[in-house]
């Protein structure tokens, strides 16, 4: 028997190549443009979240808690968003370029990611 998370897992990789087969027949993720970038970065994310989105909306906590699904779904969020930063390159905000921004949004995304778990893990060792 299959379980509930590897089947989302499956079905979302399923659509993650879709995606990458759907861009290859229409030509528009190739190459270096926006289109390949926001190709890749839904590659990514359905690959990497889709089924700890997919299994968060639906509520189901089977080996992991929703709330911690939840927790990584937002550090993905942040990590494709500052990827989406890093790929405008030289433009400036008040002479910074998007590109330290977008790398400052993905450390601070990833590091209270991390500490997040660390303090959700404590207290859950500390309710026993």
């Amino acid at each position: 028997m299959v379980s509930r998370e590897l089947s989302a897992q499956i079905g979302t990789i399923s659509v993650a190549f879709l995606v990458l087969l759907v861009a290859a027949y229409f030509d528009v993720g190739v190459g270096t443009g926006p289109a390949a970038v926001a190709v890749a970065l839904l590659f990514n994310g359905l690959v990497f979240g889709g089924a700890h989105l997919y299994l968060a909306l639906r509520g189901d906590d089977g080996m992991i808690p929703v709330e911690a699904r939840w927790r990584y779904v937002a550090m993905l969020g942040g990590l494709l968003g500052g990827g989406v930063l890093v790929y405008g390159g030289d433009r400036t905000i008040a002479a910074v370029t998007l590109n330290t921004i977008g790398i400052a949004v993905m450390a601070l995304a990833v590091s209270s990611y991390l500490v997040t778990e660390t303090i959700a893990s404590y207290r859950d060792t500390r309710a026993e």
